[in-house]
């Protein structure tokens, strides 16, 4: 697809904005194989995505008489999908070097930079197979 637009973006200036869009499909072609993913059954959507936001963040952090500022309810978040993905022991160990090299007691978690991960020239590998949860740690973080 993108060999096909660019024969027809040919005679486009350079600066156009046509080659920024054919760069951009062309640096994230990996993540677009929507034939692949269809033949192995993995959804194309966004459903599942919305509906998980809709049932899990909504209801738990926008209920009545619910207040959270923004980077404690992140944080909230991250520690919950730790658990039910079975990377809670992970990233306590992860907390407390990072609490043990820095010794302040003013420390806060901050949130990894997502979006300039994302635009990075850094290839993103697959996620690695986790241990199945307990179930006790998911009904705990349920």
């Amino acid at each position: 697809m993108v060999a096909t637009l660019r024969t027809m973006a040919e005679g486009q200036p350079l600066d156009s904005e046509v080659w920024t869009e054919i760069e951009y499909l062309n640096k994230h072609e990996p993540h677009l194989r929507y034939d692949w993913f269809g033949y192995r059954g993995r959804p194309l959507g966004s459903g599942a995505v919305e509906s998980a936001i809709r049932r899990v963040i909504n209801l738990r952090l926008k209920g009545n008489g619910i207040s959270w500022k923004e980077e404690n309810a992140e944080a909230m978040l991250v520690l919950r999908a730790a658990v039910l993905t079975g990377r809670w022991e992970e990233t306590m160990e992860r907390t407390q070097a990072a609490m043990a090299r820095d010794r302040r007691r003013d420390w806060q978690w901050a949130a990894p930079d997502i979006e300039a991960e994302l635009n990075s020239d850094a290839v993103i590998k697959p996620p690695m197979a986790q241990p199945e949860p307990s179930e006790q740690s998911e009904a705990i973080a349920a």
